[in-house]
């Protein structure tokens, strides 16, 4: 794939341009490993709800905007974002859109690395997560079905991920309605969940991550039989 056309000038430029976004993956996940890692999940959610927003817009805005730095860090565990979501907004369906939309961001911003910069950088890039040698084998005969199995199946990182589909140059539309597909049951429930965390008696967290074991434990059921007939079939 060639560099971004719509630019000009000396070579240094463009590959500065070009390496731009790998930089800022580069820092983000840096400043992650030196600053949060040693906080684990739990840690991690507690630090991000010591927030509160002063309005509604402002704190959708913040929130919306850690997803996008999650997406460039490559490591940051998604689940800390949507569960945060679920206790600093009271309201569900204020939870819910702001994780919807946390979560189209997320997955954007990779995918557009992977499409559109340099195929060598994203391919050393890539190259660090060798278990992404697994997508390639469910090839793109089916674009909506892989982008979809990839996410619900939750083996390999998800950021990664989206920079694959993206340097694959898979249908944007496709890529999207599975992607989304693959993760809104899990985000949806997560967000539940997240809502009624200080009380993990409640029938709510339970029925919430009942649905979610549930989900993680059918996808891998699904996921064990479908490499069986796929080897049958090879």
């Amino acid at each position: 794939m060639k560099p971004y056309k719509v630019f000009s000038g000396t070579r240094i430029i463009r590959v500065l341009i070009t390496a731009a976004p790998f930089l800022m993956i580069i820092f983000c996940a840096v400043f992650y490993l030196l600053n949060f890692s040693h906080l684990g999940t739990a840690g991690l959610i507690s630090a991000v709800t010591r927030y509160k927003p002063s309005n509604l817009f402002i704190g959708a805005i913040v929130i919306i905007g850690l997803y996008g730095l999650k997406s460039l860090s490559m490591i940051f565990p998604m689940v800390v974002l949507v569960v945060a979501s679920g206790i600093i907004f009271d309201n569900l369906a204020v939870a819910l859109t702001v994780n919807f939309f946390g979560v189209m961001l997320q997955i954007t911003l990779p995918y557009l690395i992977g499409r559109y910069a340099e195929r060598e950088f994203v391919g050393k890039l890539l190259a660090r997560h060798k278990n992404l040698k697994k997508a390639q084998e469910f090839g793109l005969e089916n674009e909506i079905f892989v982008s979809y199995f990839l996410r619900v199946i939750n083996v390999l990182p998800c950021d990664a991920v989206s920079m694959y589909f993206g340097a694959t140059g898979i249908s944007p539309k496709k890529y999207y309605i599975g992607s989304m597909l693959g993760i809104l049951p899990g985000m949806i429930v997560t967000t539940i969940a997240g809502g009624a965390v200080t009380e993990p008696t409640s029938p709510q967290f339970i029925v919430s991550v009942s649905v979610e074991v549930a989900f993680a434990v059918g996808s891998a059921i699904y996921y064990y039989f479908y490499k069986k007939r796929k080897r049958k079939v090879g």
